[in-house]
């Protein structure tokens, strides 16, 4: 989606672009190539060596059926890891009024700095392993508190502080 595409409201510009991470499913495929190079080799040296010095033993191939449902396993919860930080990745730009998102696959949606009740960066197994910032917004909708989350931010603490600096102070 281009800036271009982003309806604007009148009266309303474009501050901002809040950039995507680069660390996408492309990235973390490269990263991960040698752990599943090791894993490979490993198991090829261990299948050589059984079927060379104990062929045909029912201990080495219900091993290798282990090891070989271990590896895909492990592939398929990586590959779930990546395909949760692809789609979650999103297109957002600050405005003037607020904070537009697109979501991969649907339409953009509009959170104005009006309705947006707290900011903060969001802290979960995902910016600790993958080193991913996420941006964590919670807004009112229709007397309904909701939130949405944008994974993948560079930099997410200043943006954090530049929607919080925006927003509307709090009675007391």
């Amino acid at each position: 989606m281009s800036v271009s595409q982003v309806p604007l409201t009148e009266g309303e510009s474009r501050v901002e672009e809040i950039p995507t991470s680069p660390k996408t499913v492309t990235y973390y495929s490269l990263a991960a190539a040698p752990l599943f190079a090791v894993w490979f080799i490993g198991l090829l040296v261990f299948l050589l060596w059984t079927y060379k010095n104990i062929a045909g033993q029912y201990v080495s191939f219900l091993f290798q059926a282990l090891a070989l449902s271990a590896l895909v396993y492990l592939i398929m919860s990586i590959a779930r890891w990546l395909y949760r930080v692809d789609v979650s990745q999103r297109d957002a730009y600050l405005t003037n009024k607020g904070v537009w998102i697109h979501v991969p696959g649907k339409e953009w949606f509009f959170i104005s700095f009006l309705s947006i009740v707290s900011v903060r960066e969001k802290k979960d197994w995902m910016a600790t392993h993958l080193h991913l910032e996420g941006i964590e917004i919670r807004y009112r909708e229709a007397q309904k508190q909701k939130s949405t989350l944008i994974i993948g931010v560079e930099n997410a603490p200043v943006f954090v502080k530049d929607i919080q600096g925006k927003l509307a102070p709090t009675p007391a």
